[in-house]
């Protein structure tokens, strides 16, 4: 269906005048998990076009070729903690995919901009977590990277005065599924200020094993602020979220409670992330974040499968409640790039220290090598993993 829909709007592209533009991306990766050692890799094509039919029309689509080589099965036990020495086998794959990631028409009214179809959609503005972003989900090493498509309706309409309204609607086979999310956003002084709420169907544990029936309704209710104050740029970002159940979802009944699947979700928890970035006089550019997530747990020896399984799939923004992460940068050389990131847990006492170093090498090349050391005990988020080094070559064009 998805390839039809390509044939179906050559016409009108041809007929705008398109440009072409993407890149290839070729990454290497090996990691050390305890006795376990994973070294793979991809190949990755990304093609856009974007076309203007009218003034008031802009249609775009991407399509994107990836493919692994490699060790591409995966056991998923001997990434959760405490978990990899029971000799436990659950496999997954890395499939080779060919994608159409984004496919949307925008229309331009004098009153509001509409779009229509599979497109981005990345609220929030924290850098390495989004509260309110309920869309996408981030990988901590890489949070800049490109997030994938979003089907969806979207309306923007501009109020004036630095103001404007966001509506987003990502349908399903009934309202009460579909996926729900609206801004207002307006300037105060030297901040922008936005509110949101949203509502969705929120996956579950159980219900990624035994199917939607068990998923649960999430309304969220939260805002940003961001700005300059001395300086230096400042956000807050936070959601209030309320879940529609408070008794356990197990399908094996209230007697299951030795069910590694059976939860009891909490009926409301909050997320906010707190940043600062700022650039001093000698280049150096840092961004630090702090975040608290009232989902996750506050010890270690509270977590069960369903947490592991949530923080892996993205369902949660994070496996327990309180996270640092900090990031600095520093063009060293006329065409190199040295930077760093580190991320904390500072409720399992684990974390991260990745440097790495980026070769402009050509015009539009690319070429970056980031290592990862890992600290804390081995049955903790980060400390289950001893390093890892990843080297990543793309070309734009």
């Amino acid at each position: 269906m998805k390839k039809w829909g390509i044939f179906l709007l050559l016409p009108v592209l041809i007929l705008g005048q398109p440009e072409f533009f993407g890149y290839f991306e070729s990454e290497a990766d090996v990691m050390q998990l305890g006795s376990e050692r994973y070294s793979f890799g991809y190949n990755k094509f990304r093609l856009d076009v974007e076309a203007r039919p009218s003034d008031n029309v802009l249609i775009g689509a991407d399509v994107i070729i990836q493919k692994y080589w490699g060790q591409t099965t995966w056991n998923i036990y001997d990434f959760l903690p405490g978990y990899s020495d029971f000799d436990l086998i659950q496999n997954i794959e890395l499939q080779d995919t060919i994608l159409v990631d984004n496919i949307y028409m925008r229309l331009s009214f004098p009153w509001a901009d509409l779009t229509l179809g599979r497109q981005q959609i990345s609220p929030g503005v924290g850098y390495a977590w989004n509260p309110t972003d309920i869309f996408n989900t981030k990988s901590l090493l890489d949070p800049s990277y490109e997030q994938t498509g979003v089907s969806s309706i979207r309306i923007y309409l501009p109020l004036g005065n630095r103001s404007a309204l966001n509506g987003v609607v990502q349908p399903e086979s009934t309202w009460g599924k579909s996926t729900k999310q609206l801004w207002l956003k307006t300037g105060l002084s030297r901040f922008d200020v936005d509110i949101t709420l949203a509502e969705l169907q929120q996956a579950t544990p159980t219900s990624m094993v035994y199917g939607d029936a068990f998923d649960v309704k999430r309304t969220l209710a939260g805002g940003t602020i961001v700005g300059e104050l001395l300086e230096w740029g400042l956000w807050i970002e936070a959601a209030q979220n309320t879940l529609d159940t408070l008794v356990s979802i197990s399908p094996l009944g209230p007697a299951a409670s030795h069910d590694p699947l059976s939860i009891q979700i909490d009926k409301t928890y909050l997320e906010y992330v707190i940043g600062i970035d700022h650039t001093f006089d000698n280049s150096i550019y840092i961004v630090g974040e702090y975040l608290h997530n009232g989902f996750g747990s506050k010890d270690k020896s509270q977590l069960g499968l369903h947490d592991y399984l949530y923080s892996l799939t993205g369902e949660s923004t994070s496996l327990m409640q309180d996270y640092a992460f900090l990031y600095a940068m520093h063009p060293t050389f006329d065409f190199v790039t040295l930077s760093t990131l580190v991320i904390a847990n500072f409720n399992d006492n684990s974390g991260t220290f990745a440097p790495q170093l980026d070769w402009n090498a050509f015009e539009d090349t690319n070429i970056s090598l980031q290592g990862s050391l890992f600290w804390g005990d081995d049955d903790t988020e980060f400390g289950l993993q001893d390093w890892g080094l990843r080297l990543r070559v793309r070309s734009d064009f």
